[in-house]
């Protein structure tokens, strides 16, 4: 991937992540700043709501494949419990 824009959570704020990501691929992160936060605006809309699918998918993946409880050792393992 380079030449592109990816929706990060409030848990990648490193700057230098973001710096190398941008210097290496040109890859620009856009990550929500918290409300405490100098320089805080809010996400634009498109990008709330894009998150907010993301996360939706994530949760109803986990539920489905039961990744939260899941005791295989090997990916070959995870597969035969379906």
């Amino acid at each position: 991937m380079s030449d592109c824009v990816l929706v990060g959570d409030r848990g990648y704020l490193s700057q230098s992540i973001q710096l190398d990501l941008f210097q290496a691929v040109n890859i620009k992160l856009e990550t929500p700043k918290r409300a405490n936060q100098k320089d805080y605006k809010p996400q634009p809309y498109l990008f709330r709501k894009s998150r907010k699918r993301i996360e939706t998918l994530f949760s109803q993946f986990c539920d489905q494949f039961r990744i939260g409880n899941n005791y295989a050792k090997t990916f070959e393992g995870f597969k035969q419990g379906f």
